[in-house]
């Protein structure tokens, strides 16, 4: 009869190997946890920062003493500040989503017009002057100037403008002559 020898067990890996193997993932995982930490607490920062930033651009944008407002290609008010909001009579939410034109006078609508074309075609400031007439029918003479403005988080192409006031002015000058 022939004796059969056993085949060698396939070797395994010694125990004490193994535990040194998991004592060296948890190393790296500890020293990921610590990495992953620091990070999250520079993205916090980051967030902070920003908020502060957003909140400085709101602030100075809502309470500037110049009406502002920003309008897309075909004149839609997309935003708009309080004292543009205080000059219309009209509260700020129902001014978004209007048509610019419709508070520009019958005469100078051609004006605003080409005033759009030119800044949406220029990319530099560009500025004319109209009559504007708010809810109460009051008008204003101003001179509008604009810039559009390019933001890679926009998709929609847009326009900042600002009025400024020149009734009293003209006025004055009337007056005077």
């Amino acid at each position: 009869m022939k004796t059969i020898k056993n085949p060698k067990p396939k070797s395994k890996k010694p125990a004490v190997d193994k535990i040194g193997d998991i004592k060296k993932l948890v190393q790296l995982l500890q020293i990921h946890q610590v990495e992953l930490e620091h990070q999250n607490q520079e993205l916090r920062i980051a967030q902070e920062e920003l908020e502060a930033s957003r909140n400085k651009y709101v602030n100075l944008f809502d309470f500037a003493p110049v009406p502002y407002f920003s309008l897309n290609p075909d004149g839609i008010i997309k935003e708009v500040n309080l004292n543009a909001a205080k000059m219309f009579k009209i509260d700020r939410n129902k001014l978004v989503g209007k048509r610019f034109i419709s508070f520009v006078s019958l005469d100078d609508r051609d004006i605003f017009n080409l005033f759009m074309h030119t800044v949406f075609n220029s990319h530099v400031k560009s500025s004319c002057e109209l009559k504007v007439m708010n809810k109460d029918k009051r008008i204003f003479n101003i001179r509008m100037e604009g810039i559009e403005l390019e933001d890679a988080l926009q998709i929609e192409r847009y326009c900042q403008i600002a009025l400024i006031d020149l009734t009293q002015y003209l006025n004055s000058i009337d007056s005077s002559l």
